[in-house]
């Protein structure tokens, strides 16, 4: 079986840490001691529970798409899987329409902490539900969710909230297992999710016994690929965005 990851395209969430991220570097240049106070905290003021694509991001997803309509991608997926959250469906949608695969989403991929809100003072996280499945149909398109995931009523699923997040890597190789039981070797399985929990599928890949806090980058809509054959992995490539024009990568 051949994994791609494929990072979500750059999200409002991502736009604000970039650009508080930007006003923290000023002030520390300002005043190098002071400054610091609080650093921990950068990307906090605007952060929403779960964000949109901003228009950057929407034009990364269908930068993408257009690339595998076009037979420009170095894979051509067999299945399609996201994440249930908004910003993985949004961007799951593109390579939906241009390969005709429904958008499979896979319960164990949603991001490290689940949706969550923060707050900006003291960083303290609290639990949130995550969209219902109307919902990220509307993101998505062509949706399908497996049972259990959305309750018998309708209403948004739980939002997957972690105290610890070392919890993601039991649940990274819970979502690797579950794969290679579903997937045939020749089968190119492709899952939108997100940087750091790629981490832990890659983690789980390798056999890794601790959570991977040193990342591999992933940058929006970059791509991953883990081939998985006989009990052995071959990381093929890490982090390719060349269907992306060069002014609009971003992390």
């Amino acid at each position: 079986m051949q994994l791609v990851l494929v990072r979500h395209g750059q999200s409002s969430n991502n736009a604000h840490f970039l650009a508080e991220l930007a006003a923290h570097r000023a002030r520390v240049a300002e005043d190098p001691g002071g400054a610091r106070i609080g650093e921990e905290l950068v990307g906090y003021q605007n952060r929403v529970p779960e964000p949109e694509l901003t228009d950057l991001g929407v034009r990364q997803a269908q930068a993408l798409g257009s690339a595998l309509a076009e037979g420009r991608l170095p894979f051509a997926p067999t299945y399609l899987y996201a994440s249930p959250m908004i910003r993985a469906v949004s961007t799951a949608r593109a390579l939906s329409e241009a390969s005709g695969l429904p958008i499979l989403l896979q319960p164990d991929a949603y991001e490290v902490g689940g949706v969550q809100e923060v707050d900006p003072r003291t960083g303290v996280r609290s639990r949130c539900d995550g969209a219902a499945l109307p919902a990220l149909q509307g993101y998505g398109g062509n949706v399908l969710a497996p049972p259990g995931l959305f309750p018998a009523d309708g209403g948004p699923w739980s939002g997957g909230f972690e105290t610890d997040l070392e919890d993601a890597l039991p649940r990274a190789q819970r979502l690797l297992s579950d794969l290679l039981i579903t997937h045939r070797v020749d089968d190119v399985v492709v899952l939108v999710c997100h940087q750091f929990f790629a981490q832990f599928v890659m983690a789980a890949a390798l056999k890794w016994e601790r959570p991977p806090w040193r990342r591999f980058r992933l940058d929006n809509t970059a791509h991953a690929s883990l081939r998985l054959e006989h009990g052995e992995v071959l990381t093929e490539w890490v982090n390719r965005v060349e269907h992306l024009d060069p002014a609009d990568v971003t992390n």
